[in-house]
């Protein structure tokens, strides 16, 4: 008899402290996991891809306007994959860029995106544009290696890097809990670069975000499942720095084994990062552009920089490049 007595009143303390937590979790302004938070009309544009975790889908795409001022987004995909940006001929000299959201031009028109006004600038080049959204470095040189095997007569890749690919790279816990929110734009799975004993490169295959039951209705078990995830990924994101470099080293290595150049093009970077990715360039003997997109023009509603912020960064890298 005391043995239930004791157990029910364990029960009944355990279910009211728990309970506590969870109030005081919520008058912080803690929620539980949410999902599927992206528009539920908006076109899906990815296919899931055993390798890369998603790739484009080819096809021609209609945006509704991201806000009252705002306009319908047309975006393309090609058939081999690449974002539509002109009608050109195919010419001698093929340059392609890779890179994440801001080199695939996320949320602006086909013709307003930095890749399509330099194309414009340089109307000799036969460009390319592989960004694709949710990409980080390690991604990009997936792709790039896909790439290769794929098209001849490659002249330049420009890789498009952001602080935050350091993130992506290694599959980050917060990354993972951010893929997993937007999940309905088919960003799933995603894979990832860790450092092997003998200090090398590994490549690990896409995972996916942990989820522990109810944890869509219970604060508490979300923030449980949130540290699982962060304490699996804690050992990455402490070596993010050097794996990030050991993947741009390898993108130049690849470019320079089909004797095409390779120019990291610095879109979004802290003072600190640039000083250490400086060095870094210099020491490797890669070459780099800095353009960074202005903070203050930015698609209302949205987020990612409008057709004024590209144009200003495809000014930039014509310049520079030239």
């Amino acid at each position: 008899m005391n043995f239930f007595k004791n157990f029910s009143l364990f029960f009944i303390s355990f279910l009211l402290i728990i309970s506590l937590l969870e109030i005081f979790l919520r008058f912080l302004g803690e929620q539980p996991r949410k999902e599927n938070l992206a528009r539920k009309d908006d076109p899906i544009i990815y296919k899931s891809d055993q390798q890369l975790g998603w790739l484009h889908k080819p096809g021609s795409y209609s945006f509704k306007p991201w806000s009252k001022e705002g306009k319908i987004t047309n975006f393309t995909i090609n058939e081999n994959g690449s974002r539509k940006i002109s009608e050109l001929e195919n010419n001698d000299s093929r340059l392609i860029f890779i890179g994440g959201s801001l080199t695939q031009g996320w949320a602006v028109d086909d013709n307003e995106n930095f890749v399509s006004f330099y194309n414009k600038l340089n109307p000799n080049i036969d460009i390319l544009n592989f960004g694709v959204g949710g990409y980080g470095a390690y991604q990009s040189m997936l792709l790039q290696e896909k790439i290769i095997r794929k098209f001849e007569n490659i002249n330049h890749f420009i890789y498009g890097f952001i602080s935050h690919h350091e993130l992506r790279n290694v599959a980050a816990g917060s990354w993972l809990y951010l893929l997993n929110k937007y999940s309905n734009r088919g960003h799933i799975s995603v894979p990832f670069a860790s450092i092997d004993k003998n200090g090398q490169l590994k490549r690990n295959k896409p995972i996916s975000y942990f989820k522990l039951p109810f944890s869509e209705k219970i604060v508490l078990i979300a923030k449980i499942e949130k540290r699982i995830m962060k304490l699996k990924s804690s050992s990455r994101e402490k070596k993010k720095f050097e794996i990030s470099k050991l993947i741009i080293q390898k993108m130049n290595d690849n470019s320079r084994e089909i004797n095409s150049k390779f120019t990291v093009l610095l879109l979004d970077i802290s003072k600190e990062n640039l000083d250490k990715y400086n060095e870094f360039f210099i020491k490797k003997n890669i070459n780099f552009i800095h353009c960074p997109f202005p903070i203050n023009q930015i698609i209302k509603g949205e987020g990612h920089p409008n057709e004024i912020a590209h144009m200003d960064v495809a000014s930039c890298l014509d310049k520079n490049l030239k």
